[in-house]
């Protein structure tokens, strides 16, 4: 190897080849790129944290089921729950729809769910079911006996208001009437079994809220 002499000390210095100076060199910048993708990594982990601890799920939040709670509340306007009008009720052309006051008619049709069908046409049936923290109820009437009635019920968790629409899917089935569209949410048709009253039922649900309405007509009647 080639000697040459420090000018400051007057120390003579041994040069490594130039092939291992290189070699020297190349680890260096190996050893500094590693550190400086460590440092990048730890950032964007940082960085990722902070997106991550920022980011508040809704109350309740899982699942599909979650997009029916986004947007406003549809069942409710600037405080007030929002009923049908008579007018708005299916069939309303040939029944002639007109409200009818819960308070005066039996309690049996201001239960909450999982109770289904007017006039017993599903037999009683709500057991001890969880109690809705509210709930709003009208009635009505319409020709040939038919009958309506829209439920908006809110629950004190999501996890109660999905229960309550698993238990009224139950009801509906042990009733007779089948779902025709829509999970969770969705219409129900069929006639009760025990009384072969002719329903349509609708679901649907927003968070903690769970509105059902339902129609009803007497068994249909054959032809002798």
């Amino acid at each position: 190897m080639a000697d040459i002499e420090e000018l400051l000390t007057d120390t003579p210095v041994r040069l490594a080849p130039a092939a291992a100076i290189r070699a020297r060199g190349d680890r260096r910048r190996n050893r500094r790129r590693t550190a400086a993708a460590v440092v990048a990594v730890a950032a964007a982990g940082a960085m990722g944290l902070g997106v991550w601890a920022g980011l508040v799920l809704p109350e309740g939040s899982g699942g599909g089921t979650e997009v029916a709670s986004a947007g406003p509340n549809p069942f409710m306007s600037d405080g007030v729950v929002q009923n049908p009008d008579p007018s708005e009720l299916p069939g309303n052309e040939a029944l002639h729809w007109k409200s009818v006051d819960p308070a005066t008619d039996d309690p049996v049709e201001t239960a909450p769910l999982p109770q289904v069908g007017l006039d017993s046409a599903c037999g009683p049936g709500f057991g001890e079911a969880e109690k809705p923290e509210q709930q709003f109820t009208s009635l009505y009437k319409g020709e040939n006996n038919a009958r309506a009635r829209y439920r908006v019920s809110q629950y004190a968790t999501r996890a109660a208001a999905d229960r309550a629409v698993k238990d009224l899917d139950t009801a509906l089935a042990d009733c007779g009437v089948e779902r025709t569209g829509g999970e969770p949410d969705g219409t129900y048709t069929g006639a009760a079994r025990s009384t072969a009253a002719q329903l349509v039922v609708t679901v649907r649900s927003w968070g903690t809220w769970v509105a059902v309405q339902e129609t009803q007509a007497p068994p249909a009647r054959l032809d002798d």
